[in-house]
C-alpha cells in the first residue's frame, strides 16, 4: 500500500507535462493534482475494506458435532455442561430404551436408593420374556456412578441434568458417537408423591391404584384392608390378616361379611399406572367377585410386606 501512496504523492508533486502547452496552465495542473489525490483516497478505502472483509470470510467457525443429523451442538456448550453434570447424586427412577440386536429394544428401569442400593428390570420388547431384574449396590466415583453386582461393575454412568448417560456395560465401552442410544431419563418417583406422604402420615401402610377400571387399596397393617372401585357405591373394608410372604410376592388372603373372598398380591416388580407420570417399585394384583384388576402398589411403610 506504501509503494503505490509514495508513487502518487511523486506524480502530484513532480510530474512535467510536456506534451502539450495546454497541459501546462495552472488550472489544469490543479485538476490533474486533485484527481490523483481523490483516486489515491478510494485505493486506500478500497483496500481497508476488502482487508476487513478477507478477515470475515477466511475467519474459522467453532467446531460442532451432528447427532443423528438433526441435532448441531457446540463444542463449548458440552463443555459447559459436562462440566457441572456431576454435581448431585442420583436418586429414585430413570428409564429409557436400549438397542437390542434380537429384539425390538431393550427398555432399561433402575430405582437408586439412597442407601446405596439400586433395583433394574431389563424387558427386551418383541420376545414376550420376563423382565430380567438385577440388584446390587452403587458409588459414585471419579464423576461417574459405578453399578456393582456382587463387587464387580456391570455399568457405569454419568450423570448429565436429569438424565444418566451410560458409558459402559458388562466391561464393553459405549463410545460418544452412540450416547444418544443409552439414556436414561428422570422419571417422577410415586412415593414423593405428596399425596401418599399424606396417607402415611394417617396410618396407612401400602397403597395401590389402577384404571380401566379404576380402583384403589388402602392397608393398614395394624388394621385393615380397603378396596375401592369407583363404579361402586360403596367400599369394600375387611379386617387385616396375616399376609402370605413368599420370595416374589406377599398376598393378603380376607373374606368379607358377605363371604365375599378379597385377595390382594403385591410383587416386587416396577410398574407404571398408565395415567400419571409416576414410575411405582411395585406391582398389585386384586381378585373380587370373578375380576382381577392390575395396577400398581406403594410401600409407605418400610418393612411392610416383612409382616
Amino acid at each position: 500500500m506504501c509503494e503505490y501512496c509514495n508513487l502518487f504523492l511523486k506524480l502530484c508533486n513532480n510530474c512535467q507535462i510536456k506534451s502539450t502547452h495546454l497541459w501546462a496552465t495552472p488550472s489544469i495542473y490543479f485538476y490533474m493534482k486533485t484527481f490523483l489525490v481523490l483516486l489515491l483516497l478510494i485505493i486506500i478505502g478500497a483496500g481497508v475494506w476488502a482487508y476487513k472483509a478477507g478477515y470475515k470470510f477466511t475467519k474459522s467457525s467453532p467446531d460442532t458435532i451432528t447427532i443423528n443429523d438433526t441435532t448441531v451442538i457446540v463444542k463449548d456448550s458440552i463443555t459447559v455442561i459436562n462440566a457441572n453434570a456431576f454435581d448431585t447424586v442420583v436418586s429414585g427412577f430413570y428409564l429409557g430404551m436400549l438397542p437390542c440386536k434380537s429384539c425390538e429394544g431393550t427398555q432399561r428401569s433402575i430405582m437408586f436408593s439412597d442407601d446405596g442400593s439400586f433395583k433394574m428390570e431389563d424387558l427386551s420388547w418383541g420376545k414376550g420374556t420376563q423382565a430380567k431384574k438385577t440388584e446390587g449396590k452403587w458409588e459414585k466415583q471419579k464423576g461417574k456412578f459405578l453399578l456393582y453386582v456382587n463387587d464387580k461393575v456391570v455399568s457405569r454412568y454419568k450423570l448429565v441434568k436429569d438424565s444418566l448417560i451410560n458409558t459402559e456395560n458388562n466391561g464393553t465401552h459405549i463410545p460418544d458417537s452412540l450416547s444418544t442410544q443409552y439414556v436414561l431419563f428422570k422419571k417422577n418417583t410415586a412415593p414423593l408423591n405428596p399425596s401418599w406422604k399424606k396417607r402415611k402420615s394417617e396410618g396407612i401402610d401400602i397403597i395401590g391404584n389402577g384404571s380401566d377400571p379404576t380402583w384403589s387399596v388402602e392397608i393398614d397393617n395394624a388394621k385393615l384392608i380397603l378396596f375401592k372401585l369407583a363404579s361402586a357405591p360403596k367400599a369394600v373394608i375387611v379386617p387385616i390378616e396375616v399376609p402370605a410372604i413368599t420370595k416374589d410376592s406377599t398376598v393378603y388372603a380376607a373374606v368379607t361379611d358377605g363371604g365375599t373372598d378379597l385377595k390382594i398380591s403385591i410383587s416386587s416388580k416396577f410398574c407404571s399406572d398408565g395415567v400419571s407420570d409416576h414410575l411405582y417399585e411395585y406391582k398389585m394384583t386384586v381378585w373380587y367377585k370373578g375380576q382381577m384388576y392390575k395396577g400398581c402398589a406403594v410401600i409407605l411403610e418400610t418393612g411392610s410386606q416383612d409382616q
